[in-house]
């Protein structure tokens, strides 16, 4: 089935996904010059409850407006028998209205400790989402348990929006790794994601290679030769440079150092050849020549660097899941509510000093809505458990 074939290529990188956009009434619009009939129309929404579940829940638009022919008609002059009489039962519409959102504060948590980067950004979107819900945005910092404590606090909270997690592409990776209190589809509601992570594939400059192939041929002769550097096990940073050197003979040796920091010096200091990366560790080394970038992973180039190629464009397959930082919602959150919050979150990021700060630490703005998150949950879960086989599972530091 053509289905079938889609999912065997979304992990190595070489196809995405697209879904029909929701209409304001919450019919999925036609796509022009494509085929019609009830055989079709069955299997793609086989196929779309396939690959989104209960996530698909969070994405219907809000409901139309009221047509002409269903607005109210004047008011009569009310007669002394009616205006002595019980007022009416509510209508239908206003008895299935959602409720006023938001309602109370709201409560941000995230599986990050105060005073790192990931913690700064969602100080970031607290404050700007405060100002524009018009009620308080805390953060609330669960950093234990490698961000399942985070999790399992959001996946049973109360489904009215007020309280939300904001995590990284590494919770799709954990149900591989150790058993996990929740699923990650089945328990938590797509709202957006908000900033991508790209991971670049960075050498010692010193070495004479120029492109990821290059390297990888290098390190396929003489892998003792070369060594392959990350900074904390079970990130996809490590998972990525576990299954690039897969397979080869004899091993190539990988090091973990205490944080990306670390690790930089380490390659500084020639004891590492090549590692993956965030922009912001690399980049000023990268512009003074000691360090060099070969590639990108994910889907699409990074605009912080916008000439180096994606590891697909470069010839390597399996590198499409980009990381990223997103915002989820406990499962069953009312669609009206979670289009709201990807609303504003929307507005947010396209602000110009959110995206400033969130390029300074090097992460770059995502316009999202609660379909493509969804759509994406599914798709990377099935890479990087597949990643995560090929490449002997994260092992501790």
């Amino acid at each position: 089935m053509p289905e079938v074939r889609m999912l065997a290529r979304l992990w190595r990188g070489k196809a995405t996904l697209h879904f029909p956009a929701v209409t304001a009434t919450g019919a999925r619009g036609a796509r022009p010059g494509a085929a019609s009939g009830p055989g079709r129309a069955v299997g793609m929404m086989c196929l779309l409850s396939a690959l989104l579940g209960p996530a698909s829940d969070a994405l219907a638009a809000a409901p139309a407006a009221p047509s002409a022919a269903t607005s109210a008609p004047p008011p009569a002059t009310p007669s002394a028998a009616t205006s002595a009489a019980p007022s009416a039962a509510p209508s239908v519409a206003a008895r299935s209205a959602p409720m006023s959102f938001p309602a109370r504060p709201l409560r941000l948590v995230v599986p990050f400790p105060a005073g790192g980067v990931p913690d700064a950004i969602a100080r970031t979107l607290a404050e700007k989402l405060t100002a524009k819900l018009g009620v308080p945005v805390e953060v609330d910092n669960r950093p234990s348990a490698n961000g399942t404590t985070a999790g399992d606090v959001v996946a049973k909270a109360s489904s009215d929006g007020h309280t939300l997690l904001l995590h990284q592409s590494t919770m799709l990776i954990q149900s591989g790794v150790e058993p996990l209190p929740y699923d990650v589809v089945r328990d938590f509601t797509p709202v957006a994601r908000v900033a991508a992570m790209p991971l670049f594939l960075v050498i010692d400059a010193r070495l004479p290679i120029r492109t990821p192939q290059q390297w990888l041929a290098a390190v396929r002769a003489n892998p003792g030769a070369y060594s392959v550097g990350t900074a904390q096990a079970g990130t996809p940073a490590h998972l990525y440079a576990q299954y690039a050197v897969r397979g080869i003979p004899n091993g190539v040796p990988l090091v973990t150092a205490k944080g990306e920091a670390a690790l930089v010096q380490e390659m500084l200091a020639g004891r590492i050849s090549a590692c993956f990366c965030n922009f912001a560790a690399v980049q000023q080394h990268v512009r003074e020549g000691t360090l060099r970038l070969l590639g990108v992973a994910g889907s699409a180039r990074s605009q912080l660097a916008p000439g180096v190629p994606t590891l697909h464009e470069s010839g390597l397959d399996g590198y499409g899941a980009g990381p990223w930082l997103g915002v989820l919602a406990p499962a069953k959150t009312p669609r009206a509510i979670v289009a709201k919050l990807a609303t504003v979150l929307d507005e947010v990021v396209r602000e110009g000093d959110v995206g400033r700060r969130l390029e300074s630490v090097g992460l770059t703005p995502l316009r999202d809505s609660p379909e493509a998150f969804a759509t994406s949950i599914r798709s990377e879960s099935i890479q990087w458990q597949v990643i995560l086989r090929q490449a002997g599972g994260p092992v501790e530091p």
